[in-house]
């Protein structure tokens, strides 16, 4: 049953076990095609940033490159929200770490390890590591000619960011659920303008987000920008065969695997290759993650298959396509190969979902919150 966005605030009276029913079953709508085309033609007079500092050791390394897509292919670990660079031209910096206290909230995430210090002289050695070229000054930044920057945690200053009266300032807590995800849903970081909460809910009805916090993933990828990656790297047009397995599920299954099954690994490059190669993605580890790789799988071009109560955001997931272990999983791929038209239809449905959700929701909502906070 589709339920339109505009009646989401109903849906808050809904039982939470009526609510997780629809993250499954229930159809959000999509972003009109019309009304898509108004917000990409917003963007294209727009100028953004994207920016990490070097105390965060998980997006994309340091230097000018030719392409957006030879910058993803540098990440060491997620593949981020690279829509900001290819669909929205943004320019990236990696900024040295400040000496401002909102520039070392980063260190919460090691707050409640046996002993922090060790895990701060990682950090520190890896920053190091990075002092070369490509990484500048916080300071040496014209932020002001920009209309947007999205910030990876907080690696600008609130002294610079109150100097930069039209730019808007958002951020993503690199670690969903940490400390500052939590104190950011409350409120954001002095002179920051938007949160970016990691979530991609089909229905934002409970918790409500409050003004300030954009339902808005950290995988904010278009299958557009997949399909470049794919050219990147070559397999755009190689075909698409068997099943790739995530790397827990891969681990947390005893015994040996169906032969069409093949563990996910390798560098950035070898990863976009086996994720645009596979017809099937497969995550079944009982262990909860937040479920950002089932979305990037199904952008890249994969049908996902896994099981709803080990994500914390399961809205990419199809009731046809619920498994509970690997050999579930690879029966199911093996039905689905014999019925063309229902695998088909299931892929084509799991793709608009997750165009919608991945992108094209986030970035209608980003583009209203540009218009109302900065109105032409």
């Amino acid at each position: 049953m589709r339920i339109p966005q505009k009646m989401e605030p109903a849906l808050f009276l809904l039982p939470r076990f009526l609510l997780n029913r629809l993250e499954i079953a229930g159809d959000p709508g999509r972003v009109t095609e019309e009304e898509f085309s108004e917000v990409l033609a917003f963007w294209r007079s727009r100028r953004v940033a994207l920016v990490r500092q070097t105390a965060y050791p998980g997006a994309y390394q340091p230097g000018v490159l030719q392409n957006w897509p030879e910058t993803v292919l540098t990440a060491p670990a997620h593949l981020g929200p690279f829509s900001f660079l290819a669909e929205l031209r943004a320019e990236y910096f990696v900024v040295r770490q400040g000496r401002e206290p909102e520039t070392f909230l980063w260190k919460e995430k090691y707050s409640g390890d046996p002993n922090p210090q060790v895990a701060f002289a990682h950090i520190q050695a890896w920053q190091e590591k990075q002092a070369g070229s490509g990484v500048v000054d916080a300071d040496e930044v014209a932020w002001n000619q920009y209309d947007l920057v999205v910030c990876l945690d907080v690696p600008v200053p609130s002294r610079i960011v109150a100097r930069t009266g039209k730019t808007v300032w958002a951020y993503y807590s690199v670690e969903a659920g940490g400390r500052l995800h939590k104190h950011s849903l409350r409120r954001p970081v002095t002179g920051y303008h938007l949160y970016l909460n990691h979530g991609f809910r089909r229905f934002r009805s409970r918790p409500r987000n409050r003004p300030h916090v954009l339902e808005f993933p950290f995988t904010f990828q278009s299958s557009d920008a997949w399909r470049a990656l794919a050219a990147e790297v070559g397999s755009l047009h190689l075909p698409r065969r068997e099943i790739i397995v995530e790397r827990l599920s891969w681990h947390a299954d005893p015994g040996e695997k169906p032969g069409a099954m093949h563990l996910l690994s390798g560098n950035a490059r070898e990863v976009v290759r086996a994720m645009t190669t596979h017809q099937f993605a497969v995550r079944t580890d009982p262990k909860t993650r937040w479920g950002n790789w089932p979305l990037e799988a199904v952008q890249a071009g994969c049908l996902f298959l896994g099981r709803a109560d080990s994500l914390a955001m399961p809205g990419v997931l199809l009731p046809g396509l619920m498994v509970p272990d690997l050999r579930s999983a690879h029966a199911k791929t093996q039905n689905l190969l014999q019925d063309s038209p229902l695998r088909e239809r299931l892929a084509r449905t799991q793709a608009a979902l997750a165009e919608h959700l991945a992108f094209r929701r986030p970035l209608a909502e980003l583009t209203r919150f540009m218009k109302k906070l900065r109105p032409l």
